[in-house]
């Protein structure tokens, strides 16, 4: 039984081991090696990031694969469908909540945007570096008394809210889902957009999500706002929002995710709008990135019960 690892870079060597312990032959690759071959008839199991779109083009190639790993939530970077006409099992972190609790680092990452956002601190940064020391240029502003609305209070969603009690902020959140009682809960997304000076977004990618922000309801938003989106991509309107930024009725946007990631990513109307000095943060999808999260995660995805 042979494990082969599409992007092996930084994988850990405890999983590697674990591998090895119940029997299966690791082998390390890469997409171009991949992208160059005709078919692995020998692989079993293929293990995947987020680098690129796991379709049927793909898929073909390994006639005999019976799981595809990936150690992430979000699924957008797969096309179930073709899996299933194949018999191909997932395996994937979505619905292993317990352990996903102990994994702050999305959390960790959405609050430094949002620090960086508030605080202008990359642009601050790369004047510093042109040898100016322009201190008033970069006034921003504090996070206590300020009202952040979270959008959707999931796992990501309730350690930022945990964060946000810290800075003494205050708090609100939309999920039809959850109630929190400790919490103000927003009857509506309207509601949140328009009384919100921060807001953060942590949902899932589905059609109920699909373009969550845009044309219909971007104009809510209150202005000075500032947009922090760290799911996935095309949960924001990226033109919508993008001409929002532009029309200065909303302040700031950081995101860790583009709606274009896997395609390309000048093709996104943030990227475009980063390049005309938009105030505008934008991060490779690192959010989950950390190297003790990603070796957490991939060790306890060998050590699950993936057989059919």
């Amino acid at each position: 039984m042979i494990v082969l690892n599409a992007e092996p870079n930084g994988y850990s060597e405890k999983a590697i081991e674990s591998w090895k312990q119940k029997g299966y032959t690791y082998k390390a690759s890469a997409w171009n090696e991949i992208d160059n071959s005709n078919s692995f008839n020998d692989v079993n199991i293929l293990i995947v990031r987020l680098a690129r779109k796991v379709d049927s083009k793909v898929l073909d190639k390994f006639p005999s694969l019976t799981h595809l790993f990936s150690a992430t939530t979000g699924l957008d970077h797969i096309e179930t469908g073709a899996l299933k006409e194949r018999n191909i099992k997932l395996v994937s972190l979505r619905g292993h909540d317990d352990f996903l609790k102990t994994i702050p680092s999305t959390a960790e990452h959405t609050w430094a945007l949002l620090l960086a956002l508030i605080r202008n601190i990359p642009a601050a940064n790369e004047d510093v570096k042109r040898g100016n020391w322009n201190r008033d240029e970069f006034r921003g502003y504090q996070l206590k008394e300020k009202k952040i609305g979270i959008i959707g209070l999931g796992r990501t969603g309730k350690k930022i809210a945990s964060y946000a009690q810290a800075f003494d902020m205050q708090l609100q959140y939309f999920d039809p889902y959850v109630n929190e009682q400790s919490f103000h809960k927003c009857n509506s997304l309207e509601e949140l957009l328009s009384s919100s000076d921060i807001i953060s977004i942590h949902v899932h990618l589905n059609e109920e999500t699909h373009q969550l922000i845009g044309k219909h309801n971007i104009g809510l938003i209150k202005k000075d706002s500032l947009l922090i989106n760290t799911s996935r991509g095309n949960i924001l309107d990226e033109i919508a929002v993008a001409e929002a930024l532009q029309s200065k009725k909303i302040k700031g946007v950081a995101t860790d995710v583009l709606s274009t990631e896997l395609a390309d990513i000048k093709l996104s109307p943030f990227w475009q709008a980063q390049q005309q000095k938009e105030n505008i943060i934008i991060t490779p999808h690192i959010g989950g990135a950390t190297c003790d999260a990603m070796w957490a995660c991939e060790e306890y995805l060998v050590q699950q019960n993936f057989a059919d």
